[in-house]
């Protein structure tokens, strides 16, 4: 039977996760790939992704980050949701995705 729920991982959010945005501006990338592990261990569906924040330069942040998980066995086996209200944010993340 086909369930209906979707558990969406919003932790690598930098708008959702403070903790996720400290990580990410201070480049602390291994960190970052810790969280959206932790959302994989607990049942996450789908890793979204978003990196809408001044203080941070978004496509390579998005491209470092996509990167990192995309070569990481447990977080690669979940699609990803790349999250931008900017459309080069958007296409250098599926860039990076590779599929």
């Amino acid at each position: 039977m086909r369930s209906t729920f979707l558990n969406v991982g919003e932790r690598c959010n930098v708008a959702g996760s403070s903790i996720y945005k400290k990580a990410i501006v201070d480049g602390n990338f291994d960190k970052a790939l810790k969280i959206a592990l932790k959302q994989v261990e607990q049942g996450a569906h789908v890793i979204d992704i978003n990196m809408d924040d001044g203080l941070i330069d978004a496509v390579s942040a998005m491209t470092k980050f996509v990167n990192l998980l995309v070569e990481e066995p447990e977080a690669s086996k979940l699609p990803l949701m790349i999250d931008s209200s900017k459309f080069h944010v958007v296409e250098a993340g599926l860039k990076s995705a590779r599929a």
